[in-house]
């Protein structure tokens, strides 16, 4: 009987093979596809998309019924861990993805090798960067959105967006800086806090909260975008 037993807990362990890992784990990040690619950049252990959503007619303040069967009207932040090195392998390989690297002239090549370089030799031993887009699928919404996070500067900011990290700690921001352009901005915070490095591989969650701004009367709104610490180890070590 015993034997029967052990031979049944064999077979099930020979059917059920470790699950496979993730493709950043498993290639090389020059062979990974464009799909592969945009998702790590927004919907991975370091990219989280986050929405906030108001009705159209909400906005009118009455039902129009020309406008009433449109889709909501939407406000959304994508969020990526800028610091963290395949975040960067996939901006390198997209960029060679879409630019068409194997049909450059040698000096193309040269120059785009060179910004990668740069791009993927940076070290962040002492910061935590976090890169942050938005808009909106509703003109107005987009234009407050912009002159909002234009407007602002890490004065204003430092005391409203923090990185919540173990064991309660709220760490301030240290740098904020908006694109010329508009659509995005950078936060920059200490990679340690009171000593002690923000997370580790024990830990369960790194968060990221910044203040939504009250968009057409709405109100403001407390963003809260979750990064699960596990999925983001590597080799026994939290890479963010």
């Amino acid at each position: 009987m015993r034997t029967k037993i052990a031979l049944f807990l064999l077979a099930i362990l020979v059917g059920s093979p470790a699950s496979a890992g993730e493709f950043w784990q498993e290639k090389e990040y020059q062979r990974w596809s464009e799909r592969e690619c945009r998702k790590l950049l927004e919907n991975s252990p370091w990219a989280k998309h986050y929405v906030l959503g108001r009705a159209i007619v909400e906005l009118l303040g009455r039902v129009d019924p020309v406008r009433a069967g449109e889709p909501s009207a939407q406000m959304e932040y994508q969020v990526q861990l800028r610091s963290a090195l395949p975040v960067r392998q996939a901006l390198v390989r997209l960029a060679q993805i879409n630019q068409k690297y194997e049909e450059m002239a040698p000096e193309q090549q040269r120059a785009f090798d060179a910004w990668a370089e740069r791009l993927l030799g940076a070290h962040f031993p002492d910061t935590v960067v976090v890169y942050v887009t938005y808009g909106s699928n509703f003109q107005v919404y987009a234009r407050e959105m912009a002159f909002h996070w234009q407007s602002q500067t890490t004065k204003t900011l430092k005391n409203h967006v923090f990185l919540l990290a173990s064991r309660g700690a709220k760490i301030p921001l240290l740098h904020y800086t908006p694109s010329e352009g508009g659509g995005a901005f950078q936060l920059v915070f200490p990679r340690q806090y009171e000593g002690r490095p923000l997370v580790g591989p024990q830990d369960k969650k790194l968060q990221l909260e910044f203040p939504h701004p009250n968009i057409q009367e709405q109100g403001e709104v407390r963003v809260l975008i979750e990064f699960d610490v596990k999925k983001m180890l590597m080799n026994g070590v939290v890479v963010y």
